[in-house]
């Protein structure tokens, strides 16, 4: 793996472009009425209308990301308070859904998605600059 500044800027322009369409389309997919991990478990807890509101949060902060891959940092802080509120409700998410109430049996596929719900966490993290 290179250390160069320019393998480091295509992999963050990888990550973000990535983050920026999964959030998309899991705020879609909320304002559908189903959701991905975050937005599932919002609903379960709060209700409909918060996972509903939470689906905007994601649409918008995914639209964000992506068109910050084009230009330069044009929205100021107003993408990271979306990425920090995505992210809290991640982290909370991952505690509860998968650690709490989470089904280790069988616990590979347990493992598996609690993996990935972290990189998407780790994602988040890094590019909520």
């Amino acid at each position: 793996m290179g250390n160069s500044a320019k393998a480091k800027s295509i992999g963050r322009l990888i990550l973000q472009l990535a983050l920026g369409c999964m959030l998309i389309v899991g705020g879609i997919w909320a304002l559908q009425g189903g959701g991905d991990f975050g937005a599932l478990a919002i609903k379960s807890w709060l209700g409909k209308n918060f996972g509903v509101i939470f689906g905007v949060i994601e649409l918008v902060a995914g639209v964000l990301l992506v068109i910050e891959c084009f230009t330069k940092d044009i929205f100021g802080k107003f993408d990271n308070i979306l990425g920090l509120i995505i992210m809290i409700v991640w982290l909370v998410a991952i505690v509860v859904g998968d650690i709490i109430k989470g089904d280790f049996d069988p616990f590979l596929p347990w493992l598996y998605n609690f993996a990935g719900h972290v990189i998407i966490l780790g994602a988040l993290w890094s590019l909520n600059d």
